[in-house]
């Protein structure tokens, strides 16, 4: 058995490949690069810990058993929780439908095309009207106008202005013979900043007015927390004072209600196409609910093809979530509950299940809206199935 990290040790997770594909290699517990475009050898089963959050992933991850020919994939789910058990049902019922990801290629981005334009000029110079033909022959940038594109050229051979001068320069641009040309480590920068993968970082987290270290948390977590914020870091919550440079700033909370950071690294977001699966799957059972649970158990079992044990649960939690809520979310129906908690703070959580990307921003925006409406702060976190917003009163 080999376990760990497939991505962190290239040596070791070649030679834990190599072993796989010998057959000295019963089991492996990998990451998701496994699923990569590799010749992995024989597999015969595949078992996937919670939901992948994407179709694709699972026919892909499922995909690397039984990979010869005449061969039948085989895969298992294990669902971590009945939420994630639902997801997994639904994501099962739009395989069985034949349901793919919707792919979208980008158009026309702008960082993606700066990059091009600095590595081609890198290796030659090139003429204005050729390199922009050159841009226009890819698909994503058929579109592109010439304005577009000169004000593009314009911001890489200017930069950008500080206190200090001008910085961020890459081309030479000569406006008289039309001549576009690279400066002094255009080419080394082509070379080591290519990609769209964004950069991430963890911001430094600091107890004033000690001034101590306690820890770090996710950047994206920081540059979308506000001042009266408060999380939980170890055992303790913290309230956030500012937010700096890669530093937050925060004092004792004393205990009050946190909210838990969120890495977005860890756990994609569920795609459009199965966040539509789990709300098709939670309105036919709510139909179907109307003649009795046997009648659902019965379908889940049957049509769905889940086991008699996991379509049980299944019956069993949105029947319970339908009767305390009225009705089950779907994207044609949005339920908002509020509660006040153990501590006395009010508690609005919408349940929909449109899919952590959603769900993040329009909580954000809600947040916002409230804490300008009311005049005091709110605490809002997002998930796959719900927005929650909570008042520290």
């Amino acid at each position: 058995i080999y376990m760990g990290d497939w991505s962190s040790d290239v040596c070791s997770s070649d030679l834990a490949e190599q072993r796989l594909k010998r057959g000295e290699l019963k089991v492996l517990v990998a990451t998701a690069s496994l699923e990569l475009g590799i010749d992995i050898g024989d597999v015969d089963l595949v078992c996937q810990l919670a939901s992948p959050r994407s179709i694709n992933a699972f026919l892909q991850r499922v995909g690397r058993s039984g990979h010869a020919v005449g061969g039948t994939p085989k895969g298992r789910l294990f669902p971590l929780s009945r939420d994630d058990l639902v997801e997994c049902t639904a994501l099962l019922d739009s395989v069985r439908r034949g349901e793919l990801d919707r792919l979208k290629v980008p158009q026309l981005a702008m960082d993606v095309l700066s990059q091009q334009i600095v590595a081609e000029v890198a290796t030659r110079d090139c003429s204005e009207s050729e390199l922009f033909e050159l841009c226009r022959n890819a698909y994503p940038y058929r579109a592109l106008t010439r304005q577009s594109f000169d004000e593009l050229v314009h911001m890489l051979a200017e930069g950008f202005t500080t206190r200090r001068g001008r910085h961020g320069a890459l081309l030479y641009h000569d406006g008289v013979n039309h001549m576009i040309r690279a400066r002094k480590g255009a080419r080394l920068t082509a070379i080591t900043s290519g990609g769209a993968i964004p950069d991430t970082a963890d911001y430094q987290v600091m107890l004033e007015p000690e001034g101590y270290l306690i820890g770090t948390v996710n950047e994206d977590f920081a540059v979308e927390s506000m001042s009266g914020d408060v999380f939980q870091l170890g055992n303790s919550s913290y309230r956030i004072l500012r937010v700096e440079r890669s530093v937050v700033r925060v004092e004792d909370a004393r205990g009050e209600a946190p909210t838990i950071p969120f890495w977005l690294g860890e756990a994609p977001g569920r795609t459009d196409q199965l966040s539509v699966a789990v709300s098709r799957l939670r309105a036919e059972i709510e139909e179907r609910l109307e003649n009795g649970a046997a009648s659902v158990l019965t379908w889940l079992v049957e049509d769905v093809g889940i086991s008699e044990a996991a379509a049980a649960q299944v019956v069993a939690y949105l029947a319970a979530a339908h009767a305390a809520l009225g009705s089950l979310p779907t994207h044609q129906t949005i339920v908002f509950e509020r509660f006040f908690d153990e501590a006395g703070g009010m508690q609005l959580v919408i349940h929909s299940p449109f899919g952590s990307r959603i769900n993040r921003a329009w909580g954000l925006a809600l947040r916002k809206r409230f804490c300008r409406t009311f005049n005091f702060e709110l605490q809002a976190r997002s998930e796959e199935h719900t927005s929650e917003l909570q008042s520290p009163i």
